[in-house]
């Protein structure tokens, strides 16, 4: 049965389908920043509904890179950032930073709910809310011509659409900022070799493949495989240990603020990002 999502969303590229104990979820398009809103509302909507015999849901990520011209270097405003994109959305402070925290509630609940394991099916080179929506999953298969490309940070704006604590978590902070910050993708063999692909195969393999996990994750019980992913996420909650205090300052927060600090980064870079946008159209 499809699930039903808000008009935006749907437009903005995200559809999701129940067959039986299997929830597909597809993600597509540009990955605009003021489309979070939708995308977290329907993602939620979607997760509220998967209840009954829903067991896995399978995350299939196209091509969320804005294209070339939305990524190409623009002349500096005043503290160096590129003016921010004209749009009514993204000209509104409220709209925006109200749309990434309900995104970011979406995908902490499809992260930490005990009784539904997600499967990342990472088909290209995505960018920001692809990156975001893969790393909040349980498990990720990538094609062999895959990658992530978060490139928000070139435009002024928070990279990685609300997961950077889960990129460090994955992969450790180091290159988590190596991969925010210099626009060089994250290509599938280097995500395997790092842990963060569970799966790599070739792009005409990967349904077969995801069949096959989905497969082995259905024949466990369903008390069982929520025990299982309950007791390891316990044993490295998110965002322990992930990002060192020196990086917070001498004291630095309590690992359970890192999510709050990464909500309170976004607003401060879009607030700061419109200012500059403003100045610069008046100048």
């Amino acid at each position: 049965m499809a699930v039903p999502a808000a008009a935006e969303s749907a437009a903005a590229g995200l559809r999701v389908e129940v067959v039986g104990p299997v929830a597909t979820i597809r993600l597509s398009g540009s990955g605009d920043p003021g489309s979070l809103g939708g995308l977290g509302s329907a993602l939620d909507d979607a997760q509220r509904r998967m209840s009954g015999d829903v067991r896995v849901a399978v995350v299939r990520v196209g091509d969320a890179v804005p294209p070339a011209a939305d990524t190409a270097p623009r002349p500096p405003g005043p503290n160096g950032h590129a003016p921010f994109p004209p749009s009514r959305v993204r000209a509104d402070p409220a709209s925006l930073i109200g749309g990434y925290r309900v995104w970011r509630d979406a995908l902490e609940r499809l992260t930490t709910r005990a009784d539904l394991v997600s499967v990342a099916a990472v088909a290209e080179t995505t960018g920001d809310v692809g990156t975001a929506l893969a790393v909040a999953c349980d498990l990720r298969i990538f094609a062999a011509e895959a990658g992530l490309r978060p490139v928000w940070a070139r435009v002024g704006l928070l990279p990685a659409a609300g997961a950077l604590t889960r990129l460090a978590e994955l992969l450790g902070w180091s290159r988590a900022l190596d991969l925010c910050l210099t626009g060089q993708p994250l290509g599938a063999a280097e995500a395997a070799r790092l842990g963060l692909a569970q799966r790599l195969v070739p792009r005409p393999r990967l349904d077969d493949e995801v069949d096959t996990v989905v497969a082995g994750l259905l024949a466990a019980s369903r008390a069982v495989a929520a025990e299982v992913k309950a007791l390891l996420r316990g044993a490295h909650p998110a965002g322990r240990s992930a990002v060192p205090a020196r990086v917070w300052g001498v004291a630095g927060p309590d690992a359970r603020d890192l999510p709050d600090a990464e909500s309170e980064a976004w607003e401060r870079t879009v607030v700061d990002l419109l200012d500059t946008s403003r100045g610069a159209a008046a100048g």
